[in-house]
């Protein structure tokens, strides 16, 4: 399951138990999938106020790093110095959007 760890030492104990709604219920594990942990730990720690980072695909990753040093070199090249300093702000753009929660 996405987020178990074998190495978990803590020992959990007590429950808190939630009634929701099927879209709710829906909604949350979703969260939990783009996270890549387990819908028990999104609700912890959604409880705790801690930090929740969804997980990015690996491959868009890549091809963002691709795109900007693509565009670095760009910008070092006299005639095309515009065009890669516009590609990069694109591509901050880009990263900015993915960074807003759904």
């Amino acid at each position: 399951m996405p987020g178990q760890r074998g190495t978990e030492t803590r020992i959990l104990t007590k429950q808190v138990n939630i009634r929701l709604t099927p879209e709710e219920y829906e909604r949350l594990q979703a969260e939990a999938v783009a996270a890549g942990i387990t819908l028990a730990e999104l609700t912890r720690r959604r409880l705790l106020g801690l930090h929740i980072t969804a997980r990015v695909d690996a491959e868009l990753i890549r091809e963002l790093r691709r795109l900007g040093g693509l565009a670095k070199i760009a910008i070092r090249t006299l005639h095309m110095a515009e065009t890669g300093r516009l590609v990069l702000k694109d591509i901050r753009s880009a990263i900015a959007h993915l960074a807003v929660p759904s």
